[in-house]
């Protein structure tokens, strides 16, 4: 997918809700949703009628793209398939992708598809919408300052997604949810995989993250990969290499209210396929700070190098390396392939 900045398109799009449904979250704040203008169903559209906005707190809305109502839930559905966007926010490609992909698996009347919007002030947010900034919706922050209140994780806000598709009286036979993202979302992915309580707390749904061509994963120890081996880096000039978002050290916002003992364990046995390119060798939108180069060189030198730490650090991970032959930084590319199908909607 080439990286494009965010468009006005996208931002009339989730903004035209007058013929979209608000969604409010389970609790006091709840009001019923306004319905306009009735959408298909499943709704495979880029165009308003399938977006909605879900609450995120008391009187707070993220705006998403759904195949589904996320409000009217369906009976047919058994599987949820979350997908984040890149740096460019390009909500409206990623979810044309996951119904895309959805479809190539013979599953679209199966799966809700959702691919959330997070948005920085560039954006033209309504005043009721938070956004983060460029590098904070990425790595759970919460949201601006300067946006509405309370602030809210961007972790949070998946948080509130997982909840609605586990809802039994919205989506009775769904048994599974996938979250993925690509390259920034492949972040969120990753960080989302560690941290969140989800599973815990939605105990009947099965789990799988998906986790698409990063800059960046999480490390769970101090360690990184030296002369093919696994120890303390000399980082005398790169005292940071080891906080969040790259490792552990000095969490903050949702990560600090999980705490590190609950990350490391989760993260260890959680259903993580690392799915990459074996083209993408370029820099183009590459984290190159010192605490990104300590993982590699490039984005397939950094997946297999994370694969190969969790395989050093414990014989019970979950973490499985798939490959996608020729492709490099390209979304489509990687979710479309047969791999990529296999990683979402396989065994």
């Amino acid at each position: 997918m080439k990286y494009l900045a965010p468009r006005k398109t996208l931002r009339v799009k989730l903004h035209a809700l007058v013929a979209a449904i608000l969604l409010p979250a389970c609790g006091d704040n709840a009001t019923a949703p306004i319905v306009v203008e009735s959408r298909p169903v499943p709704c495979l559209s880029t165009e308003s009628i399938c977006t909605e906005r879900i609450a995120t707190g008391t009187s707070l809305y993220l705006p998403v793209f759904s195949t589904h109502s996320l409000y009217e839930g369906n009976d047919e559905v058994t599987r949820g398939l979350i997908i984040v966007h890149g740096t460019g926010r390009n909500a409206d490609d990623y979810f044309r992708t996951g119904f895309q992909a959805a479809e190539a698996a013979g599953l679209r009347q199966h799966t809700v598809v959702v691919s959330p919007h997070f948005q920085t002030s560039s954006d033209g947010p309504a005043a009721d919408e938070p956004f983060w900034s460029s590098g904070g919706w990425k790595r759970g922050s919460l949201s601006s300052s300067d946006g509405p209140r309370p602030r809210v994780s961007s972790y949070t806000a998946i948080d509130r997604i997982v909840e609605l598709l586990s809802d039994p009286a919205r989506f009775p036979a769904l048994t599974e949810i996938v979250m993925t993202g690509h390259s920034a979302g492949g972040q969120v992915a990753h960080r989302y995989a560690a941290a969140s309580r989800a599973e815990e707390n939605f105990g009947a749904v099965s789990f799988r993250y998906v986790v698409a061509n990063p800059s960046t994963y999480l490390y769970l120890r101090p360690e990184r990969e030296v002369d093919s081996t696994f120890v303390v880096p000399d980082v005398s000039g790169c005292p940071g290499y080891d906080d969040w978002h790259y490792g552990l050290q000095s969490p903050y916002n949702y990560a600090t209210v999980v705490g590190v003992d609950t990350i490391r364990a989760q993260l260890i046995r959680r259903d993580v396929r690392i799915l990459i390119g074996s083209a993408d060798t370029l820099s183009a939108q590459l984290d190159v700070s010192c605490g990104a180069n300590l993982q590699g060189r490039h984005r397939l030198e950094r997946g297999q190098t994370l694969v190969r730490f969790m395989d050093w650090l414990s014989s019970l991970h979950r973490h499985q390396e798939m490959i996608v032959p020729g492709s490099g930084h390209s979304s489509s590319g990687m979710y479309l392939s047969a791999v990529g199908l296999d990683a979402l909607f396989g065994t």
